[in-house]
């Protein structure tokens, strides 16, 4: 439905759209961060989710473009919430390119946000694809300031040894552990992973929340961050402007 040329001009015509999702403190009360979510605005078929074209930019070598494109744009919208960080998310992909570190860095001082309020989210298969890089990378980034969180955690089958080694701030515990926690198995696996991340130093956010019960169980289990539709869908920047202001900074 899509060619690599349709997304190519969408991103140099700024037809990507970049919405943004609170991640909320334990109690619900507080916005901490936000993280940044593309769409793509097409003048057909409206406005499209990531799944309808972010695997043919990674088919297509576009996805670095695109993903250079998001977060100059949460970088630049970014400044408008001098209280609040800004999540980025990483395409394996995208990590790959031995690049990546110093594109990040470039972008960021161009745009003048402070580096410490930027947080990358990648998954564990940017890690193993080749560990020693990786590692270099992720420990510039940090250098510099740059937040660096595990998206998706549980979810793999190395999880364990890359908090042992990756240089992280935060995890994210995957919603399909969320969902499920008014089941005996889920929540265990909830509580281990709040209980092991909490001792090694890591804060945690757990993506899905969508009821009250969801978060009181998170936030009893220890959970620093909620994100979720209970909190808020991902809104435009507009919208944020409005909320950020409704909150009490952290």
């Amino acid at each position: 439905m899509y060619s690599s040329a349709d997304l190519s001009a969408a991103i140099d015509l700024g037809q990507l759209r970049v919405l943004y999702q609170p991640q909320m403190t334990s109690d619900g009360a507080r916005m901490a961060s936000v993280e940044a979510l593309v769409r793509w605005e097409h003048p057909v078929h409206g406005l499209l989710s990531p799944g309808h074209f972010v695997p043919l930019a990674e088919k297509t070598s576009l996805i670095s473009r695109l993903g250079e494109a998001v977060l100059r744009q949460a970088c630049t919208d970014a400044l408008r919430w001098p209280q609040i960080n800004v999540g980025v998310n990483v395409s394996p992909l995208q990590f790959r390119d031995p690049e990546f570190a110093s594109r990040v860095e470039r972008i960021v001082r161009e745009t003048g946000l402070p580096f410490e309020r930027l947080e990358l989210e990648i998954v564990e298969s940017s890690y193993f694809d080749d560990p020693d890089k990786a590692d270099l990378m992720l420990r510039h980034l940090r250098d510099l300031g740059v937040k660096i969180a595990l998206d998706d955690f549980g979810t793999g089958y190395s999880s364990l040894s890359c908090l042992l080694r990756l240089p992280l701030d935060k995890i994210k515990i995957d919603r399909s552990f969320v969902i499920g926690v008014d089941t005996i198995r889920s929540a265990s696996i909830v509580h281990a992973i709040v209980a092991l991340a909490r001792a090694i130093g890591l804060k945690v956010t757990a993506e899905g929340i969508e009821t009250e019960d969801q978060q009181s169980f998170l936030r009893s289990a220890g959970a620093h961050f909620l994100q979720g539709y209970l909190y808020s869908a991902p809104v435009p920047v507009q919208m944020i402007d409005r909320l950020v202001h409704q909150v009490e900074p952290i």
